[in-house]
């Protein structure tokens, strides 16, 4: 009974120890498992960005040429890397598109203008349309009447030529200068000259001598309008 006892305790420590054992042996062969494991896909992540390098083609721009009737400034632009150029090829660059823009706004600012003048230029013409039609019928008026004038002027001279010098001389002391000197003017000689002679001697020197003067002008301007302007 005694031996019994004794054997049962050794047997449980036996177990317990080749039970740590095992657990021993498959802890290590999952580590070594798992180690493998990691070492395998190592590589393969480390091959994995080269792979498509090899198979990826050249760019199709570096071969392919360029569209015919391209302009000449999209290659340029096109061929030129921002990140290879250098601050002081910027700075001209950003200059450049100042001035591009500046030329851009003064070419507005000049087509606005030509607008503007060209406008101005369409009310000028009208006015001056206008003002020669204005002066067209005042010319039209003032011809109207010198006619009217002129014909009053020729029934007074019918009347005077009728009269009796010495009738119409009492009559002529008393007209107006101006209306005196148009229908003297407008008649003959041969009938004037009796009727001032019946005038008063003052008044008859005054009208011939307001007709001497109107004839010299008269003259003067006729020859002024035959006479060429000098250049």
């Amino acid at each position: 009974m005694a031996f019994r006892v004794r054997v049962v305790p050794l047997a449980i420590l036996a177990s317990i120890g080749l039970l740590g054992i095992k657990l021993g042996d498959l802890s290590s062969i999952m580590l070594a498992t798992s180690s493998a494991r990691a070492q395998a896909a190592a590589p393969q992540a480390v091959a994995a960005p080269t792979a498509p390098t090899a198979a990826t083609p050249a760019p199709a721009t570096a071969a392919t040429p360029a569209a015919p009737g391209a302009p000449a400034t999209e290659e340029k632009a096109a061929a030129i890397d921002p990140l290879s150029m250098s601050p002081s090829e910027i700075d001209l660059l950003q200059k450049l598109a100042e001035r591009r823009a500046e030329l851009d706004k003064r070419a507005a600012d000049l087509s606005s203008r030509e607008i503007l003048l060209q406008a101005a230029e369409k009310r000028v013409d009208e006015k001056i349309a206008k003002l020669a039609a204005l002066e067209k019928d005042i010319d039209d008026i003032v011809e109207k009447q010198n006619q009217e004038t002129e014909q009053r002027t020729k029934s007074l001279v019918k009347i005077y030529e009728t009269m009796s010098p010495k009738d119409a001389a009492r009559i002529f002391e008393q007209l107006d200068m101006g209306v005196l000197l148009a229908v003297v003017e407008h008649m003959k000689e041969r009938n004037a000259a009796p009727i001032l002679a019946a005038m008063d001697p003052a008044k008859a020197r005054t009208v011939t001598q307001a007709l001497a003067e109107r004839r010299d002008r008269r003259v003067k301007a006729d020859n002024s309008a035959k006479t060429p302007a000098k250049p």
